[in-house]
């Protein structure tokens, strides 16, 4: 909390006093002992509050099946907590909904709190919380931080607010950076300041971080929240992400399915619009929540549209990034840390199944001379041809990379010692047949070194015993002449 700015507001001399029967309308509900006669007796001595309380009580936003006439008739009838609740919520709304020509936008600012206090109360209502009245005024005054920044800071807040429209999360963010602070925390601190009672306070302190509430009055919190979201389907340009929002938590805070929350979307609309006109509240026209629904649900669709296509398309990026993690930029075979990775997940299976792993590993013969005598290009491009051809003589089931430099490995899975030596002879001659042609139009042509090694069940503990078996066999082809194949066999041994 910023303290010297809610000092700044506190003591604003452009924050106006509370008018007296605000001031004995507050005093009187935080009286736990008081009594019917006495609320009367004060309310009743403001003709004007005493007329527009006995007209809500009598709308149709209460449906009271017989006329009420006094306010005694009404506390007895409505309750003491409604009726004072109510008295306040008029003071209050006299006191704040005559601003000068500050640049605020007081309209949108009337039409967002009373639909937000009408779903409120709704939302409370439908989940039996006794509170509703307070739950209605809390909502409805949640935003009054925004009053009292516009009043004390005038354009250095209007600013600040203007790039947010009507998107809260952008204002309060935007809030907290100029300010160290927002609104609502604000708010709260000058409904405590007029000691409104806590059940009023704090929906206004955390309507913006429901879950940051006190938890004994947090169903409280979360239907004023919940009727923020309602609110920004008739508000915001954007009523899709509201209706998201607002179908997401009434599943999870109040356990509400879609089907039956979007007929309440309807009622909330029509109890606005009798109780604007009852507080006399500016909000301008109110849309028709037919239209306000289609629209919100079109761009749901959109949305939803819009995140498979983004999902398409992030899988798409993660196979490219996934491809380059995995794969030899020159010559498009598995590189060695996906050959590593494949070796171990194909060696430890063949250890559980009992089925046997071969290991190709191959060395390009004379590879120096390549690059040496006719120059790196040619160099990579013998090894891009090699590693071609490697693909096209091994079977589908083959798994093949380069090990670096000149080296080539092969994984054949389910493969014994003598299809493996075959394969590997396969290779070779097909290699034989590749040639390559260098930068001066010569014709080069490519043989192989080949080692072979096989897992059978026995010898082999680890994988990497394994590989070192069948690199192994490629010394012994070049130490036999190159361009041969030598597979790998333990030494029987020596009776003692």
């Amino acid at each position: 909390m910023n303290q010297e700015l809610l000092e700044r507001v506190l003591q604003s001399p452009r924050l106006p006093s509370l008018p007296t029967i605000a001031l004995e309308v507050i005093d009187l509900v935080q009286q736990h002992d008081v009594n019917i006669k006495q609320i009367a007796h004060t309310i009743s001595h403001d003709p004007a509050l005493s007329s527009k309380i006995l007209k809500t009580v009598n709308s149709t936003f209460y449906g009271q099946a017989h006329s009420i006439s006094t306010i005694s008739h009404a506390l007895v009838v409505l309750g003491l907590n409604s009726v004072k609740t109510l008295a306040l919520g008029f003071s209050l709304v006299g006191y704040l909904k005559h601003p000068g020509d500050d640049g605020f936008d007081h309209m949108v600012f009337w039409k967002r709190s009373l639909y937000t206090a009408v779903a409120a109360r709704t939302l409370a209502k439908q989940q039996g919380i006794a509170q509703q009245e307070e739950v209605f005024l809390g909502a409805l005054f949640q935003d009054l931080g925004q009053l009292a920044m516009t009043q004390t800071l005038g354009n250095e807040y209007l600013d600040v607010i203007a790039h947010a429209s009507h998107d809260r999360a952008k204002m309060i963010e935007a809030e907290r950076a100029a300010f160290d602070t927002d609104h609502a925390e604000i708010g709260g601190a000058l409904a405590d300041h007029w000691h409104l009672p806590p059940l009023l306070v704090e929906p206004i302190r955390h309507h913006e971080n429901p879950e940051g509430g006190p938890e004994e009055i947090l169903p409280l919190i979360r239907c004023v929240a919940l009727g923020n979201c309602v609110a920004d389907m008739f508000v915001c340009e954007n009523p899709g992400d509201a209706l998201e929002s607002f179908y997401e938590n009434a599943e999870k805070w109040a356990g509400m399915s879609r089907e039956s929350t979007e007929p309440l979307i309807t009622a909330i609309h029509n109890d606005t619009v009798e109780m604007a006109k009852l507080f006399e509240l500016p909000t301008g026209p109110l849309e028709d929540p037919g239209e306000i629904l289609a629209r919100a649900n079109e761009a749901m669709m959109q949305i939803s549209l819009q995140s498979v296509q983004q999902n398409t398309q992030l899988e798409q990026q993660y196979k490219v990034m996934e491809k380059k993690a995995t794969t030899d930029s020159l010559t498009g075979v598995a590189n060695r840390g996906h050959f590593n990775e494949y070796a171990t997940e194909l060696f430890d299976a063949a250890c559980n199944s009992g089925k046997p792993l071969s290991v190709l590993f191959l060395d390009t013969d004379r590879f120096k001379n390549f690059n040496d005598t006719y120059g790196h290009q040619t160099g990579d491009r013998v090894l891009v041809e090699e590693g071609t051809a490697l693909k096209d003589a091994t079977p589908d089931d083959a798994f093949v990379a380069r090990y670096g430099g000149e080296e080539f490995a092969i994984l054949l899975p389910d493969t014994d010692r003598i299809r493996a030596a075959k394969v590997a002879e396969q290779v070779r001659q097909h290699i034989e047949t590749v040639t390559v042609e260098s930068d001066d139009g010569e014709e080069l042509h490519i043989t192989v070194s080949i080692g072979v090694a096989t897992y059978d069940g026995t010898l082999f503990e680890r994988v990497e015993q394994l590989i070192k078996a069948a690199d192994q066999g490629v010394y012994a082809a070049k130490a036999a002449g190159r361009n041969c194949v030598r597979v790998f066999a333990p030494r029987a041994k020596k009776s003692a």
